[in-house]
C-alpha cells in the first residue's frame, strides 16, 4: 500500500470521524437537557388526568412471553406491587408457544392474585410482534404500556409514565432501561455499552429526532398504534417490534410526538446476557432489522456509527501488513473515546453507574470489532426471537 493510498484512506476516514462527531455531539447536546440527578416522582399526583375519558384514565400493560418460566413471576410481582391502583390497569400477557412452564406460572399467579386484572392468553400467531399485536387488539384502554417478560419494574412505573405521557400530549413515550447485574467484567462491559445506547436514545429524542428505542420500556396511544399498524411491512422480521412501530409514529404523527422520560421511577431493569453466545445472538437479532428501516435519520445514524467503527477495525487488520496503521488504529480509538466521553459520563452519572467509567477505554478498543461483527452477521444471518 503506497503512501498516497494511506493518505487517501486517512482522509476518507476523517470524514467518517467528522460525521460521527456531529452525530454523537448532537445526542450529547440532547442529553445535557436532562438533569444530572433523576428527579423524584413522589410529588406527582397519580390521577391528575381525572377529567380524561375513562379509556385514558386506565392503562393496559402488554407483555409478549416465550420460555420465560424462570423470570415471569418476578415481572408479575413487580406489576402487582405498583403504586397505581389495581382497578386502574390491566395486564395482558400473551404466551408465544413457550416450551417451558411460562403459561402455567402466569396462570398460577393470576389465580393467587385475583385482585389484579391479569389476562393470560395463548398466542394465535408466531413471534413477538404477533403476540404484541394480539395483546394490543385485546386491550380495553387507550394508554398502552409495553415491557419484556424478563424485566423488573419500579413501584411507581405506571404512575410516572402515565403522568408524563398525558401531561406532554404524546403519542409515544420512551423510558430508560438498565441492565443488571454488573458483577463480572463481561457484565460490566454489557451494562456500559447498553447505557451508551440509552444515552443515544434519550439524547436523540431530546433534540427532536428519535432514532432509537427499547421495547422493554415504552408507552403509546392505542388508537394511534392501531392506525399505523396497517402500514407496517416488518411483521415477518424477527426483531424490531419497537423500532418499526416508532418509525410509523414519527412518519404519521411527527418526531415531536415521541419523547423520552429520564426519571428514577421509570427505570426498568433487565438481565445481562450470561455468556458470549447469547449476547451475540441477541445483538445479531437487533442488527438484523436495520436493512428494513425507512426513516433516513435512523439509517444515517446507523450508517455513520458503522462506517466509523468499520474504519477503526480496518486499521487494526491492515496493521498486520503495514505496521504504521496500528498507530492510526490507536489514534482513532482515542479520538472516538474523546467523542464518546461526555455522553457516557452524563448517562452513567444520571443512572448512578459512575463506577463503570473505568471500563470505558477497554470497551472502546473492543467496540469497533463487536459493531462490525454483529452488523454484518445480523444482516446476512437468519435470526429468530427465541
Amino acid at each position: 500500500m503506497s503512501i498516497e493510498t494511506i493518505y487517501v484512506l486517512v482522509n476518507i476516514i476523517m470524514v467518517f470521524a467528522a460525521c460521527y462527531l456531529v452525530c454523537i455531539g448532537a445526542f450529547t447536546y440532547g442529553m445535557m437537557k436532562f438533569k444530572t440527578e433523576r428527579k423524584n416522582s413522589s410529588a406527582i399526583h397519580p390521577y391528575f388526568f381525572a377529567n380524561m375519558p375513562d379509556s385514558y384514565r386506565k392503562v393496559s400493560v402488554l407483555i409478549a412471553a416465550r420460555n420465560e418460566g424462570k423470570n415471569i413471576e418476578k415481572l408479575l410481582q413487580s406489576l402487582y406491587n405498583q403504586s397505581f391502583s389495581k382497578d386502574k390497569f390491566e395486564v395482558i400477557l400473551v404466551d408465544d408457544h413457550s416450551a417451558d412452564n411460562t403459561f402455567e406460572v402466569s396462570e398460577n399467579f393470576r389465580g393467587l392474585h385475583p385482585e389484579m386484572n391479569l389476562k393470560v392468553l395463548k398466542a394465535t400467531g408466531f413471534g413477538k410482534k404477533q403476540a404484541i399485536s394480539q395483546s394490543l387488539h385485546a386491550a380495553e384502554n387507550e394508554l398502552i404500556m409495553v415491557t419484556d417478560a424478563d424485566c423488573e419494574l419500579p413501584k411507581r412505573w405506571i404512575e410516572t409514565m402515565a403522568n408524563y405521557f398525558l401531561n406532554h400530549e404524546l403519542k409515544m413515550l420512551l423510558g430508560p432501561v438498565l441492565l443488571s447485574p454488573a458483577n463480572t467484567v463481561f457484565e460490566k462491559l454489557q451494562v456500559l455499552e447498553h447505557l451508551s445506547l440509552i444515552a443515544s436514545t434519550a439524547g436523540s429524542a431530546a433534540i427532536g429526532m428519535p432514532v432509537m428505542c427499547n421495547g422493554a420500556n415504552m408507552m403509546y396511544d392505542r388508537q394511534a398504534a392501531l392506525n399505523v399498524e396497517k402500514y407496517r411491512t416488518d411483521m415477518k422480521i424477527a426483531s424490531g417490534d419497537d423500532m418499526f412501530l416508532m418509525e410509523q409514529f414519527i412518519k404519521h404523527y411527527g418526531s415531536d410526538s415521541v419523547k423520552f422520560i429520564m426519571d428514577n421511577a421509570a427505570v426498568v431493569k433487565t438481565s445481562t446476557m450470561p455468556d458470549l453466545k447469547s449476547f451475540f445472538r441477541q445483538r445479531k437479532r437487533w442488527a438484523s432489522k436495520t436493512r428494513a428501516y425507512t426513516n433516513w435519520k435512523i439509517i444515517a445514524t446507523a450508517l455513520t456509527v458503522f462506517l466509523f467503527n468499520f474504519s477503526i477495525a480496518f486499521f487494526f487488520v491492515a496493521g498486520f501488513f503495514i505496521q504504521i496503521l496500528w498507530l492510526f488504529f490507536v489514534l482513532y480509538v482515542l479520538m472516538k473515546t474523546l467523542i464518546d466521553l461526555p455522553i457516557l459520563k452524563k448517562i452513567t452519572t444520571i443512572m448512578r453507574q459512575q463506577h463503570l467509567m473505568k471500563w470505558m477505554l477497554p470497551l472502546e478498543f473492543i467496540y469497533p470489532f463487536y459493531v462490525v461483527f454483529t452488523a454484518i452477521s445480523g444482516l446476512f444471518s437468519k435470526v429468530r426471537w427465541k
